[in-house]
């Protein structure tokens, strides 16, 4: 396997993963305390809180992240600095006017939700998000330099310390309310800026006046992709929010609780993906755009091999997983959760598709695609949620989701193979020379039997 040779993509991935792992452990271990210490129908408003604070923070990264990634990666010395200040001016704008709009549509959204405390909430996490622009600025450097560690120590330490406060609320029996959880996030996102900027002083440059011409060729690349993690965003949280418009919160924590189950499949996915895309970029400066066949069939194949056995285990002890985590309190959550696995299995798939479009200079296609894909998603989603009214909403909230992730997929087979030549067949060759490889490992390291080596060759 020659992912395994290659020291950037064991350096990389070993720092992804563990920051990936680290996410996942603090953010399903506050899920544990926050589902105990809350009442569901307060459980639900946050929830609906975390959504739309998470379309922020992602439609932000969206705009800028690749688009530095892109030009800092190949930038000259007299460049280079030029590019940075360029994305930091643009993560500036695009951070002040989404503290407008969201200052603007707080009440608007307390009404939709029935949620008085919400837009409180809001106007609390416009500090935060502010403090962010510097976060999500140096883990971009990082990202564009190839270096993963800042990025795992910050992200650790802003995960760690929201739940190091959870937790102590938990284990004190002492009341929390949904305000001081954010002034909590606040301060840890605080001590991740200052952390981050120990990780990227060697890195960091700023010039000035700024260029804006590169300030228009960064928006100008990024557009696509911001529009795309938006639509994406919604296409993947509009669930809650259709549910937490026509029903009570409560039924919103319901499916959130499924839903979070499921993110033990989102840490391998998202890592490889970040850590294909700049070596996908740089692929395809020096080898043409036929190089992502190779990256795409055989990221795709290895995420297949890592989440199948994770989906058929969770997918087999969903109830005793759920009453376990959650309590019998949530047992209306057992058959989301397993209709939310089923579905995942089409993540890798997804998620890859708009690595290889943007990396070789075709935003726009995701754009368009998930664009889309997100309106039929809010269409199926009304309609699953208003089928089942009556018995599980945030069970037809699931069924619709899941019936848009598969019409995503289709269509992105027929435009990667069109494109580029890339077959859904490749990837599930892959995927079982994976599990080859593993037990030809195992049966060497382990019981000591020699086998016959063969190359990686495409199918």
């Amino acid at each position: 396997m020659k992912f395994a040779k290659d020291p950037y993509w064991m350096k990389s991935g070993i720092y992804t993963i563990l920051n990936g792992f680290s996410a996942l452990v603090f953010g399903f271990g506050g899920f544990l305390i926050l589902i105990r210490i809350l009442p569901k129908s307060e459980f639900g408003t946050w929830a609906l809180f975390i959504t739309v604070t998470a379309i922020i923070e992602v439609a932000r990264n969206g705009l800028i992240q690749n688009a530095q990634i892109k030009f800092a990666a190949g930038a000259s010395k007299e460049d280079y600095p030029k590019v940075l200040t360029a994305s930091l001016m643009l993560n500036i704008i695009v951070t002040m006017c989404s503290i407008v709009l969201l200052l603007v549509f707080a009440p608007v959204l307390s009404n939709l939700w029935h949620s008085p405390a919400i837009s409180k909430m809001f106007y609390l996490y416009s500090i935060t998000t502010f403090l962010l622009i510097g976060f999500s600025q140096f883990n971009f450097i990082q990202q564009a330099n190839y270096d993963f560690k800042g990025i795992f120590v910050t992200g650790l330490i802003r995960q760690g310390t929201f739940f190091s406060v959870i937790l102590y609320f938990y284990f004190t029996k002492t009341t929390i309310d949904l305000l001081s959880l954010v002034l909590f996030q606040m301060a840890a996102a605080f001590m991740a800026l200052c952390t981050g900027f120990i990780f990227v002083r060697k890195y960091f440059r700023v010039v000035l006046p700024v260029d804006w011409q590169w300030v228009k060729k960064l928006f100008h690349f990024g557009k696509f992709v911001f529009g795309t993690n938006i639509s994406s965003m919604i296409y993947s949280s509009v669930d809650q929010m259709i549910l937490g418009a026509m029903m009570p919160t409560s039924e919103v924590a319901i499916f959130n609780a499924a839903n979070r189950m499921t993110n033990f499949i989102d840490v391998p996915v998202a890592a490889l993906s970040s850590i294909v895309f700049p070596k996908s970029a740089q692929r395809v400066a020096e080898q043409g755009k036929d190089a992502v066949v190779y990256l795409y069939e055989r990221a795709v194949g290895l995420l297949l091999a890592i989440i199948i056995p994770i989906v058929i285990v969770l997918g087999v002890s969903a109830k005793f997983i759920m009453n376990l985590a959650a309590g019998t309190g949530y047992a209306n959550s057992i058959p989301v959760m397993q209709v939310i696995l089923a579905a995942s299995i089409l993540q890798p798939f997804m998620r890859q598709f708009g690595v290889v479009v943007d990396s070789t200079g075709r935003p726009r296609i995701n754009f368009y695609l998930l664009l889309g894909i997100m309106f039929y998603n809010i269409g199926a989603i009304y309609f699953f949620v208003s089928l089942f009214k009556n018995t599980s909403p945030a069970l037809g909230a699931a069924l619709g989701g899941s019936s848009a992730m598969l019409l995503f997929v289709i269509i992105a087979g027929i435009i990667l193979r069109r494109l580029y030549g890339i077959k859904y067949s490749h990837t599930l060759v892959y995927c079982l020379r994976f599990y080859k490889d593993g037990f030809t490992i195992i049966k060497e390291k382990v019981f000591k039997i020699k086998s016959n080596k063969t190359e990686d060759a495409n199918p």
